[in-house]
């Protein structure tokens, strides 16, 4: 038999004395992640269950909670919730008017290249429509 296989007594006792801890801090640290999710309600009175912070900038907070994802404005979220991620309304006014514009941009972005799929699908429309006309007319003579 291999020596690999083989398991001694004190090994086993080893194994299991090891086993019960780690398992234990497994366990707590699964557990603790939604022990520690709190509830959020902002200030306009929508509420945000089990809430995981994802990303903090200076304007909002990127939160995954129990229904999905949002983008929660810093102004929006209670004094204390503003402390806790360093809310700084000056900071938060130039990171939204970057916000907006770079929204603004994308939105122009996204219309012309719309735009242009719909002349595409015309112009191919209008070819598809003449090459079946002329073969009407070619099966016609």
């Amino acid at each position: 038999m291999s020596r690999t296989l083989l398991i001694s007594e004190t090994q086993r006792g080893r194994l299991n004395v090891v086993k019960a801890p780690f398992l234990t801090l497994a366990l707590a640290l699964f557990f603790s992640s939604h022990i520690y999710a709190e509830d959020w309600t902002t200030t306009d009175g929508i509420k945000y269950q089990n809430v995981k912070v994802v990303r903090v900038e200076d304007d909002a907070i990127t939160i995954i909670y129990k229904d999905g994802g949002a983008l929660v404005p810093l102004s929006k979220l209670g004094p204390s919730l503003q402390e806790k991620y360093d809310y700084d309304p000056v900071k938060a006014k130039v990171a939204a008017a970057a916000r907006a514009k770079a929204d603004n941009d994308n939105a122009k972005q996204l219309q012309t290249e719309i735009d242009l799929a719909n002349k595409l699908k015309r112009d191919q429309q209008i070819a598809d429509a003449k090459a079946a006309r002329s073969q009407t007319n070619s099966a016609s003579k």
